[in-house]
């Protein structure tokens, strides 16, 4: 009864950060209501203070056919998920129906800072430049190599192990969902339980509900345009992925996009993040007088 909760933050600072829990109550019976509790949080590089924050509904007991359910956690002094520091909380839900446990779960949160403002990435409200470089399969050295090295993933359709080690590790993914889009609703729903995963990469043009986009609340969306794109952005999209083999042909296209722009040249396979980090910092320097790139993939 709980495949379709969803779990995400909202307004988060220093002070205080909204963790919320919802579920469509379209098919639950009369009198349900979501309790629980926030429990951290934990790191694995560092140790703080646990702390308890109960969930308390913010919408009276579903009725048949009601609005969904939505209860509400205020975190005081909320630990952030980075890179450096990857804090995770743990929320434990429950769903109750006349005062009976009904069903149960357990979701790791990370309350992650990252957001967009004009044609920048910020992270904690200081600008973030990605640097990232297509894998193709889960490398067998340490994956907390790349969190080492300040780099990110991009992954096609990563699997909830690698996410969840991801999570763990402090490594940001990128996830690649062009090449399924009938399965994109589904995949932002599992994808956004993940905090590791930040940025989710879409087919140009691809639909969207609004109520796909709600799922998914605290991904970023991504629109990817191959060189020969010549259109706005889909009004889903928060960033825009300008591929091309030239710095030249990246660069024509990003002049035109009033979003973060992250440029993305194909440079083979690599499962090295030395090696990564120095084909980045190459089509950084390709692209130096430019334009202002949010971010850079190999």
């Amino acid at each position: 009864m709980l495949s379709d909760l969803d779990i995400f933050f909202g307004d988060a600072n220093h002070a205080e950060a909204r963790v919320y829990a919802r579920l469509a109550g379209t098919d639950l019976p009369p009198g349900c209501t979501l309790i629980g509790r926030v429990v951290g949080p934990t790191c694995a590089y560092s140790q703080t203070l646990r702390a308890t924050i109960p969930f308390a509904p913010r919408r009276p007991p579903a009725a048949v056919g009601a609005s969904p359910l939505l209860a509400e956690a205020i975190v005081p002094d909320p630990c952030f998920w980075s890179q450096e520091l990857p804090f995770l909380y743990a929320a434990e839900i429950e769903l109750r129906c006349g005062g009976e446990l009904r069903a149960s779960v357990t979701r790791s949160v990370g309350i992650r800072p990252l957001g967009v403002r004009q044609r920048r990435l910020v992270w904690e409200s200081r600008p973030w430049v990605v640097r990232a470089a297509e894998v193709r399969e889960v490398p067998e050295r340490p994956i907390s190599q790349w969190r080492a090295a300040d780099l990110a993933m991009w992954l096609e359709e990563p699997a909830d192990e690698t996410c969840r080690q991801a999570s763990q590790l402090g490594v940001v993914l990128i996830a690649d969902l062009t090449e399924r889009p009938a399965q994109v609703a589904d995949e932002l729903r599992r994808l956004a339980r993940w905090p590791a995963v930040a940025v989710a990469v879409l087919a140009s043009g691809q639909p969207l509900e609004a109520d796909v986009r709600n799922t998914a609340r605290n991904l970023l969306l991504a629109e990817r345009r191959g060189p020969e794109a010549d259109f706005a952005p889909s009004p889903w999209a928060d960033v825009v992925i300008c591929e091309g083999a030239s710095a030249d042909a990246i660069a024509a296209q990003a002049g035109k996009i009033n979003l973060p722009v992250v440029a993305r040249r194909a440079a083979g396979w690599r499962d090295d993040p030395a090696d990564v980090r120095r084909e980045c910092d190459r089509l950084q320097r390709d692209l130096a007088g430019q334009g202002d790139f949010a971010g850079y993939v190999v």
